[in-house]
């Protein structure tokens, strides 16, 4: 055993592929073999051939199956029909949705739902399934794996990421890439070295941009150590740069905040002289009123004043009026009866006026002497 060999099987035990792949079917096309790894990654060998028995049964066209509703597939699934409840469709949802998605990739990279010819065309079946991100290069290897009669399957993402281990050189010949990868394969292991190492390509060792920081095998990668060493330079430099837009925005965050409050305390003080000038104003007016009020009571108190004098007065000169009244009329009536009294007066002689009567004068009385 080499030197490599050693390296890739210690490589292979530190990746865990996210979904297992399925053991191929003993007749299916490999359209119904991919459908197959999109089942397994949701339900069991068993469960997923029953499954795919009864879709191919349900739509011979697997083009109406694309087009058809997730519900409607579900329900074809459970019940056997079309239709059926969302509570009874529940438990195939995902797994539904995930193979009409596989047919919907088919379709769009292929126009068509036949891949028969990655048997005939290697360079084209290797191109195809690095272009088939919701299969991933784990499945697109199990078909290229099925397609080439059970041999190593190679694709350009393979040669990649052996590149970058330093495991081989890169080429863009397949035929010269599977002579440099074979010997570094376990005896038995074609598919599970392929499939892992697609999972490595899948999830860390893009073509742009690669995650070696997060890869498994970056220890064990030149290419990954070298980035990995990047990484922690950009990271150290962006970490410097968040400091300093950090420290930066503090102290514009320490501008702003005082400015708010210079401009909080002027506009305080602005409300407050606002406040103050309104009350001013306030008082004002209402003195103003309070006057007027004092102004109008004074002359509503002469009003009544002049009206009580006015009431009196007329009262007065009623009754004053009413004693000459009363008087004229005593005195028209005793003129009435003295009219009649002097008409008599004249008809009888008149008496000689009496003469003066004399004083009388008291006798003094004597003075007696001692």
């Amino acid at each position: 055993m080499s030197k490599k060999t050693e390296i890739v099987q210690k490589l292979l035990k530190k990746i865990a592929p996210r979904a297992p792949l399925p053991k191929p079917l003993k007749e299916g096309t490999l359209l119904e073999q991919g459908m197959l790894v999109v089942l397994v990654r949701h339900m069991s060998q068993d469960k997923a051939e029953s499954v795919l028995a009864k879709l191919k049964k349900a739509f011979p066209d697997w083009n109406e199956m694309r087009v058809a509703q997730t519900q409607e597939i579900a329900a074809q699934v459970q019940t056997g029909t079309r239709k059926a409840t969302y509570e009874e469709c529940a438990p195939w949802m995902a797994a539904m949705r995930d193979a009409r998605e596989w047919l919907q990739e088919v379709y769009q990279k292929t126009h068509g739902f036949d891949l028969e010819f990655m048997k005939e065309d290697q360079p084209a079946a290797s191109k195809l399934v690095t272009q088939m991100p919701f299969l991933g290069l784990s499945g697109g290897s199990f078909l290229l794996w099925l397609s080439t009669g059970k041999q190593l399957p190679v694709h350009s993402a393979l040669v990649r990421v052996l590149d970058r281990l330093g495991l081989i050189s890169r080429t863009a010949s397949p035929k010269k890439a599977r002579d440099l990868i074979e010997p570094l394969v376990p005896e038995g292991m074609d598919l599970s070295f392929t499939t892992v190492f697609g999972e490595v390509a899948d999830r860390w060792c893009l073509q742009t941009k690669p995650t070696c920081h997060e890869c498994p095998l970056v220890d064990d990668c030149p290419y990954g150590k070298k980035a990995f060493q990047e990484w922690k330079v950009q990271q150290a430099r962006l970490e410097a740069q968040r400091q300093r837009e950090a420290a930066r925005r503090a102290v514009f965050e320490k501008k702003e905040a005082a400015k708010r409050a210079r401009e909080e305390a002027r506009l305080a003080k602005k409300a407050a002289a606002e406040a103050a000038k309104v009350a001013k104003e306030k008082a004002r007016l209402a003195k103003i009123e309070a006057k007027r009020k004092e102004v109008e009571q004074r002359a509503k108190k002469r009003a009544e004043a002049a009206q009580k004098k006015a009431a009196a007065e007329a009262q007065a000169a009623a009754r004053k009026a009413a004693l000459a009244a009363k008087a004229k009329a005593a005195k028209d009536k005793s003129a009435k009866k003295a009219k009649p009294a002097a008409k008599k007066s004249k008809a009888r002689p008149t008496k000689p006026a009496k003469a003066a009567a004399k004083p009388k004068t008291r006798p003094k009385k004597a003075v007696k002497r001692k």
